[in-house]
């Protein structure tokens, strides 16, 4: 009896952990999917307030053109939809590199973190940097999820934190990437016990899953964000 009761406790115990393995592998899942959801909103919304405006306008630019009797008239109208195009090019590649991991590849990883901060100096930011890692070290998998965090939380900033000031750093310690991410914007809500679920931070989590990284997230109306991971090197999960 002590055998078929301890057996039983036993499989009770592995259903349980295999079903917890279950959730916790859907709920991962769930995340990267909303994710891949959150990046195609925003995409299709720059593509509708940017590239749709700056078509309209050049398109109101050139039709006028038409009904213009003088050279001078025209010329000036061609400059301004000269100028509305030149706009809209600078948007679409933006857009692009927003879209497309290609920028990793063909900058780097550091390289397109550079690429990434110069568009968010253009938003008014100053941005501090701070890079102490071997590149080589990690993945590329590692460098594409670790760019899409930063990417994300960079976005946060710029829609929602109305920071003046992002301070990133990484550093290498003994087989460990340290990531840490802070501005001095107005903060929200956030604590362990009741974690923020909103903009964006259920893609940070899952791509921090996807790392095996351990991530922490500090903030508090009025102080700010301070995000921190910690990633250990060559272990990312293969999908």
């Amino acid at each position: 009896m002590f055998v078929v009761v301890y057996q039983r406790k036993f499989f009770q115990q592995q259903r349980e952990m295999h079903q917890q393995e279950i959730r916790h592998q859907k709920e991962i899942t769930e995340g990267i999917v909303q994710a891949q959801e959150n990046e195609r909103e925003r995409i299709a919304q720059d593509l509708h307030d940017e590239v749709g405006a700056s078509l309209s306008a050049a398109r109101l630019f050139i039709n006028q053109i038409q009904y213009e009797e003088t050279l001078p008239d025209m010329i000036e109208l061609a400059e301004q939809a000269h100028g509305v195009l030149g706009t809209l090019v600078q948007e679409v590649r933006r857009v692009s590199h927003h879209l497309s991991p290609l920028v990793v590849e063909k900058l780097g990883f550091t390289g397109a973190l550079r690429a990434l901060f110069q568009q968010l100096e253009v938003n008014g930011l100053q941005i501090t940097h701070s890079f102490q890692f071997q590149e080589a070290a990690l993945s590329h998998e590692q460098q594409l999820a670790l760019y899409r965090i930063v990417q994300e939380v960079s976005v946060n900033i710029i829609k929602h934190a109305e920071a003046q000031q992002v301070t990133l750093s990484l550093t290498q310690e003994s087989g460990t990437l340290r990531l840490w991410l802070e501005d001095d914007g107005k903060g929200f809500e956030h604590s362990k016990e009741s974690p923020a679920s909103g903009i964006g931070l259920s893609g940070i989590r899952a791509r921090a899953n996807f790392l095996n990284a351990k991530l922490d997230i500090n903030s508090a109306p009025g102080q700010g964000t301070r995000v921190e991971m910690l990633i250990p090197l060559q272990s990312v999960k293969l999908s």
